[in-house]
């Protein structure tokens, strides 16, 4: 079925040409399309940080053809994939789990395809950028209504490479959580929601004992930045729904030698 939109997320940056060569490979064939860029600012290889701003942001966009490049094994035998999920959305991208969390926002895959060069894709594949030769025509192309059956040979929804991501340990008067995305304001986004830290004790308004390392700190518990000082550390549920500890004008992530992957403790003080 024909788009309207191609909404486009990537590590390229905008120091070089790859985000516009792929505008207008898309534009060459798909005149019509309008392309919306989610962002192009992925820390360069991060698979993870990818795929969490692609489903963070999927109920804020239009009904799309949604193209995703953050591959680190390009030329590798990873495959290179078109998705149509459960909700008849079309995902395109490599398959390194960078789809993987916004298909499965959207019901899951119910269609897979290894994407083969073809009329579909620019006569000459590059395999160092195929985000230019093969990704980019193949979600101009299914945005004018060319099915999956067309790009490539069938591939097993249940074979498709995943993003798990790790479950909180929550107890009474302590939940230990994993760092999932820092951005680039420093904010530490964690794999832990509201209602877990609230079931470990924590209420809103009160302080709360966060640890990272060695070091501990009693932080408040509160909805914006602005209930604390410019400089000061809080906790609060950020606008993914997820709980960050944050510092307030200021990187909690730089001060504290935080890393997406390190582990925090929330304790509720007695």
């Amino acid at each position: 079925m024909p788009a309207d939109f191609i909404t486009f997320l990537s590590d390229f940056g905008y120091a070089d040409d790859f985000v516009g060569t792929c505008h207008g490979v898309i534009k060459t064939i798909a005149p019509g399309v309008e392309i919306i860029d989610i962002t192009h600012g992925v820390r360069r290889h991060d698979v993870q940080g990818g795929a969490l701003i692609l489903a963070n942001t999927l109920p804020y966009m239009p009904e799309s053809v949604i193209l995703a490049v953050v591959d680190p094994g390009v030329g590798s035998g990873r495959r290179p994939l078109a998705i149509r999920t459960a909700a008849g959305r079309y995902l395109v991208g490599p398959d390194n789990g960078l789809l993987s969390l916004a298909a499965k926002k959207l019901g899951g895959a119910a269609e897979a395809v290894e994407l083969a060069c073809s009329s579909y894709s620019l006569p000459e594949v590059c395999k160092t950028f195929e985000g230019r030769d093969l990704f980019a025509p193949v979600a101009a192309h299914i945005s004018l209504g060319v099915g999956l059956g067309s790009l490539g040979a069938p591939v097993a929804p249940e074979s498709l490479q995943l993003i798990e991501l790790p479950a909180p340990a929550v107890g009474k008067g302590a939940v230990r959580a994993t760092v999932i995305y820092i951005d680039r304001f420093g904010n530490v986004q964690l794999n832990l929601k509201r209602s877990q830290l609230e079931e470990a004790g924590a209420k809103a308004g009160s302080e709360v004992l966060a640890s990272h390392d060695q070091e501990s700190w009693l932080v408040p518990f509160v909805s914006t930045y602005a209930d604390v000082e410019p400089e000061n550390l809080l906790i609060f549920e950020d606008s993914y729904r997820n709980i960050s500890f944050s510092v307030n004008q200021g990187s909690a992530a730089r001060i504290f030698q935080i890393q997406v992957g390190d582990e925090m403790k929330f304790s509720v003080p007695a």
